[in-house]
């Protein structure tokens, strides 16, 4: 079914100018670095034999994508959330979003990406998990790293009939499920082309942030407890709990977990995440012991900072600069400082580009 029949989505097909000047993403939806179509990003060095990419405002490394059936992790996921461990305390507001796509064979809903239950009927999660890259993607030149498809066809966002499960650490059974009908995605969102409209964030910005953000409206309310949005932006020093889907080992082997992962990490400052092009109203997070983090699948999934055992959403799972997790620093969309306009957008004001 055609998205213009499911949702009545305000999403843009975006070109992309100036080819070797833009950096393409791999975002860590349910799906796999093959639904980047080719994608590509600019390198600058090698360094301990890892792939860094280079610093420019646009670049946007790798976003973090795997698609998983119920019950059964996809052969088509990258790495994701390694070193966490079973989620230890409740998440009712916990959401796997997932797909079927009858067009291509998939009848049984596959996990893609996490979100966060914000009102009884809103679901937050990140713009790449419901948005499809560019299709006239950058000829690759010698200092392009390309990601090109798998051997298996991506399945088209407009052919995906969305759901989620709420509020059970088991992604295939438990909570309640709904259906996604409308999505709204931030205006300024453009998989970081340097021509992106501008973005609705709380305060404007010199620098144009990425926008990697979106609100899913469901068929009906559901039962589960809500999540806060933070009053305030995540700071360096921070203590905050990952949580995700992801494939939890460290190289391409696919292995979607049935249960809900939780890793404990900080906020570190945005100099550790410029190889992964952070721009304003996005957030750094650690990578513990050098090897541990989110990947392939945990897009959109939150990053949680508890104050006074309450739980407040800081953040959503968006990209990191290398191909496995943990590697490198992992980004985070700032949740908080899309406040005004995730809540305009939920009770459904007329929202400006």
């Amino acid at each position: 079914m055609a998205i213009a029949n499911q949702f009545s989505a305000r999403t843009k097909s975006w070109a992309t100018p100036n080819a070797a000047r833009v950096a393409r993403f791999s975002f860590r939806r349910g799906g796999r670095t093959s639904d980047l179509q080719e994608a590509g990003v600019l390198l600058n060095r090698r360094e301990s034999g890892l792939l860094r990419i280079k610093s420019l405002v646009a670049t946007t490394g790798i976003a973090l994508a795997a698609t998983a059936g119920a019950g059964v992790a996809s052969a088509d996921v990258q790495p994701n959330l390694v070193g966490g461990h079973a989620a230890t305390v409740a998440t009712p507001w916990m959401a796997s979003l997932q797909y079927t796509a009858p067009d291509y064979g998939i009848t049984e809903p596959r996990h893609t990406c996490g979100g966060e239950l914000i009102f009884a009927d809103t679901i937050v999660t990140n713009a790449h998990c419901v948005t499809d890259p560019p299709a006239d993607v950058a000829k690759a030149g010698k200092n392009v790293l390309r990601f090109s498809t798998s051997d298996r066809k991506p399945v088209p966002t407009e052919a995906k009939r969305f759901i989620v499960r709420i509020g059970s650490h088991d992604r295939t059974q438990g909570g309640e499920t709904a259906t996604v009908t409308h999505i709204e995605v931030n205006p300024g969102w453009a998989w970081g082309a340097p021509n992106a409209p501008k973005c609705k964030v709380q305060q404007p910005r010199l620098v144009n942030p990425i926008c990697d953000i979106a609100v899913l409206k469901l068929d009906h309310p559901v039962n589960s407890q809500t999540i806060q949005i933070a009053p305030r932006a995540a700071q360096p020093g921070d203590r905050v709990e990952l949580y995700g889907w992801g494939d939890n080992t460290p190289d391409p082997t696919p292995n979607l977990p049935t249960q809900l992962q939780q890793l404990t990490t900080k906020v570190v400052p945005p100099a550790r995440c410029t190889d992964a092009g952070q721009t304003p109203d996005e957030i750094c997070t650690d990578n513990p012991n050098g090897t541990d983090g989110p990947g392939g699948g945990d897009s959109g999934g939150p990053a949680v900072k508890y104050v006074k055992g309450i739980p407040l959403l800081v953040g959503g799972c968006s990209r990191a600069a290398t191909q496995y997790p943990g590697v490198d620093e992992t980004v985070y969309t700032s949740t908080p400082d899309f406040r005004s306009w995730i809540y305009d957008t939920a009770r459904g004001a007329p929202v400006a580009a």
